[in-house]
């Protein structure tokens, strides 16, 4: 899966588990919890979703906020698990 696709997909799951944020208008190198407010909890929900539509596996050390530093982040990490 190429990292255009896994980030239309990551948008996607933004947009259901964060409805205040514009997915549109998405700066996928902001900080997740500066610019859109992620915490932990927003956290795990996204990930719990990336588990099932990407069919990969987080480890609990890949569960801390402090792993991701922006929505690139994420993506770069699902990437590595899809390989």
């Amino acid at each position: 899966m190429e990292k255009k696709e896994i980030k239309e997909k990551l948008l996607e799951i933004i947009d259901e588990e964060m409805p205040d944020v514009e997915v549109d208008k998405v700066d996928m190198k902001a900080s997740f919890a500066d610019e859109y407010g992620v915490d932990s909890v927003s956290l795990i929900k996204m990930i719990v979703d990336a588990e099932e539509t990407f069919q990969v596996k987080f480890d609990d050390r890949e569960l801390a906020l402090n792993k991701y530093e922006s929505f690139d982040d994420m993506v770069d990490i699902i990437e590595s698990k899809l390989q």
